[in-house]
């Protein structure tokens, strides 16, 4: 089961995403699909959060995963999401 999400991202960090899924030869939303899932399901990565001191506020602290994930994605998949 999934669930449709939508994201605003800043236009540095689209853009950066957009070039990682470039060089995969995938859609950006499937990129972005793929980092998330990974984040959220290899042991070790969390987000921090604590006061900030300086200043009102809350600073965030993102931990990533300790190892690498591994996505196998089958002929069928792909050519669904238009990749050659």
């Amino acid at each position: 089961m999934s669930e449709k999400l939508t994201l605003e991202l800043k236009l540095e960090v689209k853009e950066k995403l957009s070039e990682i899924a470039r060089e995969c030869n995938l859609p950006l939303e499937r990129a972005c699909e793929l980092i998330l899932s990974e984040f959220a399901r290899v042991v070790g990565g969390r987000i921090y959060t604590g006061r900030w001191r300086e200043a009102e506020g809350l600073m965030f602290v993102v931990q990533w995963p300790f190892l690498t994930g591994f996505v196998k994605v089958s002929g069928e998949e792909l050519a669904k999401m238009g990749v050659k």
